[in-house]
């Protein structure tokens, strides 16, 4: 559906549908994955990093609160 609204407004109206929606396409896909791999990477890298302990309980401290305020904000809330 993605590829159906938004690509054809790159199509122009002289050029070959058929050809330039698979060039749009692969493109689109090659990006897709170049920016996954990448991401996968990066990951990786800091894998190492984020399994330590003191690392783990900061993140999870931070989780904790940014949980508890969103409940805050939800008890607070008005109907």
């Amino acid at each position: 559906m993605f590829y159906l609204a938004f690509l054809p407004q790159f199509i122009g109206p002289d050029d070959p549908v058929l050809a330039k929606s698979l060039l749009l396409a692969g493109i689109h896909y090659i990006m897709g994955i170049l920016w996954l791999v990448s991401l996968s990477a990066l990951l990786d890298h800091a894998r190492s990093f984020i399994i330590r302990s003191a690392v783990r309980q900061w993140m999870e401290g931070i989780c904790g609160l940014v949980l508890v305020g969103l409940g805050l904000k939800l008890v607070l809330e008005k109907r």
